[in-house]
């Protein structure tokens, strides 16, 4: 079933949800990205990162799943891409892909983070994520 976030209209209303959370946590976002490979995403976001041995900012292609919990997603091909996603011309496309699932607890990505990286999650990114997505729940239709 579809749902409108804006004047937009998403195949589901977690997509929806997640877009409303991206603008309250004034991440940058684009739906339907190209595909790479043989994954598509639902969206390329870009949020900021002021650590100074970063840019400015970090991106990631994020597949949206209705998964409750993390466990079973380890296989998804979005978590095949960690560290940087190119395309089939091996361009640079995004820092890394990511599933994003019921809630943002319920979210994973691998990328590189100052002088290492590692694993990540919405909540190391945003403080207040429990908050902003009850928020967005209330901006979709």
């Amino acid at each position: 079933m579809t749902c409108r976030y804006g004047a937009l209209e998403f195949g589901t209303r977690l997509e929806a949800q997640w877009a409303a959370f991206f603008d309250l946590a004034g991440w940058k976002w684009r739906s339907n990205p190209a595909p790479i490979h043989d994954w598509r995403a639902n969206f390329l976001v870009e949020f900021p990162c002021g650590h100074s041995e970063c840019n400015s900012t970090h991106s990631l292609l994020v597949s949206v799943v209705p998964a409750e919990k993390l466990e079973g997603l380890e296989t998804h091909p979005a978590l095949g891409h960690t560290y940087m996603v190119k395309n089939e011309q091996g361009n640079w496309v995004a820092d890394a892909g990511a599933v994003f699932g019921a809630s943002p607890e319920i979210s994973r990505w691998q990328m590189s983070h100052g002088a290492g990286g590692g694993s990540y999650d919405v909540p190391f990114w945003v403080d207040d994520a429990r908050d902003l997505w009850r928020q967005a729940a209330t901006k979709i239709g």
